[in-house]
């Protein structure tokens, strides 16, 4: 196929109709790829007859596991180390990508060793966004690449454009299928005649995270007003953080153990709502429509935020943080009282009559 130029959008239709097999590359976190799952569905309606297969990295495999548009789900390991093991275990992926002759192949990712696999694993069409060189070295079809100063899944879709995908056809949030063995697990450590809050108090990033204090002082305030017991998700290698919540909680609440994405989202489906900050968790929260407000505390909400769950944003800009789109990104000196008065919001959603 000629290799198309930065602003080329077209391609034989022919061979849109010969398309068969599509790899999907989502590297990144967990996050990243709740952003992505639109993306896949979108290519699902498009080629509803097309065997998807997404690679993923270990920790992100639960996020498509069970997705009814996805395939096939492969490990591809970025870390490193042990280098051995990572080599001996990614030739074989490779080997094995190459051998299944995709006839088109999406670099969701970009950046790292991603234009080096989507080279070797040499589809038939190679899609990606032409903003690096390497892009433009590993694919044979590229989109000029867009502004990612909107909402992440709508730009990341505008690779599909060449494709007859449109932004209408991309849906802002995520999806996520739980497994019944989860949801067996979940009714066993939460009983179905109590309304639970469900609480998020990691994140990766420490500026993405609201003071462990805050949290159990506004968890307070909405037991006292309406009788939710909080339930504290625990986060892997973040214990410490709902081991200080419940230290400093005043009454009765939950402390769950470390568990699967599985588990986790089948705990929040069995909540009246969670709070959360801006983390893979809030990004599970769209895709298993629970009702949640989201703490912005380093980033802004407009890039996220998902059209089809009951969702609020405690965001407050900080002048001092300005993003590379121009912008103010949130601050994590949120007041309490500020953060209640927003969970009003949603909770009088929540308590509305739905139409």
């Amino acid at each position: 196929m000629k290799k198309q130029k930065y602003f080329g959008y077209s391609i034989d239709p022919v061979e849109l109709q010969d398309i068969k097999k599509i790899g999907v590359l989502c590297s990144g976190l967990i996050g990243d790829v709740f952003m992505r799952v639109p993306i896949i569905e979108a290519l699902k309606q498009r080629f509803p007859q097309a065997k998807i297969t997404a690679i993923v990295d270990p920790a992100a495999k639960d996020v498509l596991s069970n997705h009814p548009d996805c395939d096939e789900v492969i490990i591809l390991r970025r870390k490193k180390r042990p280098f051995v093991r990572y080599l001996f275990n990614n030739i074989n992926r490779l080997i094995w990508l190459r051998r299944q002759h995709f006839d088109l192949f999406i670099n969701l990712y970009s950046g790292g060793s991603s234009t080096t696999i989507t080279r070797l694993v040499n589809a038939r069409i190679r899609l990606g966004f032409d903003h690096t060189k390497a892009l433009r070295w590993s694919n044979n079809l590229l989109v000029k690449t867009p502004s990612f100063c909107q909402h992440w899944t709508v730009a990341l879709g505008k690779k599909l454009v060449p494709l007859g995908i449109g932004d209408n056809q991309i849906r802002r949030g995520s999806s996520f299928h739980i497994t019944e063995a989860a949801s067996q697990r979940a009714a066993q450590l939460l009983a179905e005649q109590s309304r639970y809050l469900a609480i998020n108090l990691g994140a990766g990033k420490e500026v993405k995270r609201w003071p462990v204090t805050s949290f159990a002082e506004l968890a307070e305030k909405i037991s006292q007003q309406h009788g939710l017991i909080p339930v504290v998700l625990t986060n892997p290698g973040m214990e410490k953080l709902s081991t200080e919540f419940v230290e400093q909680y005043r009454g009765d609440c939950i402390k769950l153990p470390v568990l699967s994405l599985n588990e986790v989202g089948a705990i929040m489906q069995r909540c009246v709502a969670l709070i959360t900050g801006d983390t893979s968790i809030m990004h599970m929260a769209f895709g298993v429509k629970v009702p949640n407000m989201v703490l912005f505390t380093d980033t802004r909400p407009e890039i996220v935020e998902p059209e089809d769950c009951m969702h609020v944003a405690c965001f407050i800009e900080d002048p001092d943080n300005i993003n590379s789109c121009g912008k103010p990104s949130g601050t994590v000196k949120i007041p309490v009282n500020y953060a209640y008065q927003k969970f009003e919001i949603l909770f009088n959603k929540l308590e509305k009559p739905q139409k």
